[in-house]
């Protein structure tokens, strides 16, 4: 994911328990953070979404 410096925000996000062990447990497979384990899964899913593999309804 290419982003511009000047455009990153800090983003609060609370996971809900279920999400929360989701990522920890596949962070720690990965030997990523939690923040890694997100940005991979949402790079993921945006690259799906392009290929129309995956719909956000």
């Amino acid at each position: 994911m290419e982003q511009k410096k000047k455009d990153i925000k800090p983003m609060a996000y609370r996971m809900t328990p279920e999400v929360k062990e989701f990522v920890d447990s596949n962070a720690k497979k990965t030997y990523r953070s939690a923040q890694g384990m997100m940005d991979y899964l949402i790079s993921k899913v945006m690259e799906m979404e392009k290929k129309g593999e995956f719909i956000i309804q």
